[in-house]
């Protein structure tokens, strides 16, 4: 079936100028268009026009999501999978808020009273936990492959036992700082052997240095866990979908250039 236009704009709660927009810039073509001049859209555009959906509800600049479409690599159905996940996760903070936000009320109406730690449950996921940033640390905990068993071996004692939130908090901030940049290097169509991208990697090395032993072997390890690992990768795909490939990749080529 065909739609027009207007017909995928009522569909799809798009606007027909932001359609019109999304063909001009090559983003979203019409199937064909008729003798008449009209855009007629089929089933590929629809769901094409879903995944572009899913990666605005990411926050995603149009540029980001046309070529995450139009790589050779891409994949709609592993891409679908990733969209569920993030989706999931959000679903489970949004649940631990609801959570929250009844307790309180309960507590601010003479009820149950609430243990401090959970006054704030659910507002900050990356530190709510000791083991947060399992990358910089090395405590993941997935199947015992070659380059997470060198990653391990590698750790020092960063006696992070002993942290308590403000830690953790200047440990986040630190990591999200370091990766809100690299996505900007992604956005701005830098490759990960770009000095830019490579300045940020050096400060990302230094700071993996407080946790492991990072020769060439170990970091190169981690950057394969970046690349590979499932929980590792879950906790980079809020910021950008390709910032684990892309850091991996830029934290080799540092490796192979500055480490022994």
């Amino acid at each position: 079936m065909s739609y027009t236009v207007k017909k995928l704009s009522e569909l799809s709660g798009v606007s027909i100028r932001t359609l019109r927009w999304y063909d001009e810039v090559e983003l979203l073509k019409p199937a064909y268009y008729g003798s008449n001049g009209y855009r007629y859209y089929e089933e590929e555009q629809i769901l094409k026009l879903q995944q572009i959906l899913f990666y605005r509800e990411l926050d995603l600049h149009l540029d980001d999501i046309k070529r995450i479409l139009e790589s050779n690599d891409f994949d709609k159905i592993k891409a679908l999978h990733s969209h569920k996940g993030i989706l999931k996760k959000r679903l489970e903070r949004t649940t631990t808020l609801i959570k929250t936000i009844d307790k309180t009320i309960s507590h601010l109406r003479g009820g149950q009273e609430m243990k401090d730690e959970e006054i704030y449950k659910g507002f900050n996921t990356w530190a709510e936990g000791k083991g947060s940033e399992s990358y910089f640390i090395g405590t993941c905990n997935s199947s015992n492959t070659a380059a997470e068993t060198i990653v391990l071996k590698s750790t020092k004692k960063a006696n992070t036992e002993s942290w308590k939130k403000a830690d953790w908090e200047k440990h986040v901030e630190t990591a999200h700082n370091m990766y809100i940049k690299l996505v900007e290097c992604i956005e701005t169509g830098l490759e990960p052997s770009a000095e830019d991208v490579q300045k940020i990697v050096q400060k990302h090395h230094s700071y993996t240095l407080k946790f492991h032993r990072a020769t060439q072997e170990v970091y190169k390890a981690l950057a394969t866990l970046y690349k590979e690992n499932p929980e590792y990768i879950k906790q980079m795909e809020p910021f950008h979908p390709r910032l684990a490939p892309f850091l991996a990749e830029a934290m080799k080529v540092f490796a192979e250039s500055n480490l022994s």
